[in-house]
């Protein structure tokens, strides 16, 4: 198999329905499995959809507020050092893209949410996210006007637009989304609920190349770890792809291996298994 007896110095791992658990929590093993691995010199990249902020207490809890250790954000949108903040890497929408896309998601009559580097905004909360209570802890969530916000505005760059609804109203107005639309932007989604847009050539797997660069590591030196729609391209570029056991089959298409799920140490299960050369 691809990957196998290789030395790996860098492990890119997406966090929702794979780093944490359902409950959003990192397990005890997870934590234990991934520090014993840094001992190893081995880059942990977390590469995810979500804002940096919202990654602070999982790289604190992994030890991986250290130098030369970077967090891949926004679904590849923005690469931040950890220690220093430090913007790495940035490339956001334009504003006349974030204007499209917003009337887009309300032709659509899709909830809409867009994010800067620190924060979230909407016109009105989504019900999706109001009823998930452990995830609206500690966002940075701001309901304005989208018209009174100037997109030309660094504090006002947008990343990413998302549009956010229960998984089968988000499957049916995909299939409504023109061509054109379709070709212009990256268009995915981490969770069933979420249909995330973002600047054409934005993903996992190009930002993965932009820190392999930086750090000098060649493809096959990198391991990557996901589950969702959005890690296809990061775990099909990898050295190894390791999909999770609670990924669709459509993902695990892309993937070397099947760990366990996100409930079962599945990101640590991978890394014992391919890393610390534990079975």
């Amino acid at each position: 198999m691809k990957g196998e007896k290789k030395m790996y110095k860098l492990i890119a791992i997406d966090v929702d329905g794979t780093l944490v658990t359902d409950e959003k929590k990192l397990t005890q093993k997870t934590i234990e499995v991934i520090k014993e691995a840094l001992k190893k010199d081995i880059k942990i990249v977390i590469s995810t959809g979500r804002s940096f902020y919202r990654l602070e207490k999982f790289i604190d809890a992994l030890d991986l507020r250290s130098e030369n250790q970077c967090t891949i954000c926004l679904n590849g949108g923005i690469i931040i050092e950890n220690l220093t903040k430090e913007v790495l890497y940035s490339k956001n929408l334009e504003a006349e893209e974030v204007e499209e896309l917003i009337q887009l998601g309300k032709a659509l009559r899709l909830p809409i949410m867009i994010y800067t580097k620190d924060n979230q905004y909407v016109e009105t909360i989504p019900e999706v996210v109001r009823k998930n209570t452990e995830n609206l802890k500690g966002m940075h969530l701001k309901v304005v006007n989208f018209n009174q916000l100037n997109f030309t505005k660094p504090q006002n760059y947008i990343y990413k637009v998302c549009f956010i609804d229960k998984p089968e109203k988000i499957t049916e107005k995909r299939e409504l989304i023109s061509k054109e639309i379709l070709e212009k932007y990256e268009i995915t989604s981490s969770v069933p609920e979420y249909l995330e847009i973002v600047k054409k050539g934005i993903k996992k797997s190009e930002a993965i190349k932009v820190v392999m660069e930086k750090y000098d590591i060649k493809k096959e030196e990198v391991m990557a770890i996901g589950d969702g729609e959005n890690d296809i391209e990061m775990l099909d570029f990898a050295g190894l792809g390791i999909a999770m056991e609670n990924a669709s089959d459509f993902v695990k298409e892309f993937a070397n291996d099947v760990t366990t799920s996100n409930n079962h140490d599945g990101v640590a299960n991978a890394i014992e298994k391919y890393v610390l050369g534990e079975e």
